[in-house]
């Protein structure tokens, strides 16, 4: 499971850009996006570093969390 760290994300449009972006990468990914807590899980075998970016280049401040 990857965590990313996601500041931005304010609305239900929000969540689904996120998504799609993620299932442009990995069709099959689970995606679970917590816009209060700003974190999005994704359980992926799609590197945490390809995710990150495809969130950054959608406007939102991401990295990947750490635990």
């Amino acid at each position: 499971m990857i965590t990313l760290n996601v500041s931005g994300i304010g609305c239900s449009s929000c969540v689904s850009k996120i998504t799609q972006a993620i299932h442009a990468l990995d069709p099959d990914a689970q995606v679970q996006v917590d816009g209060r807590a700003g974190l999005v899980h994704v359980d992926s075998s799609t590197p945490a570093e390809r995710l990150n970016l495809a969130v950054n280049q959608l406007g939102f401040a991401s990295r990947i969390s750490l635990h």
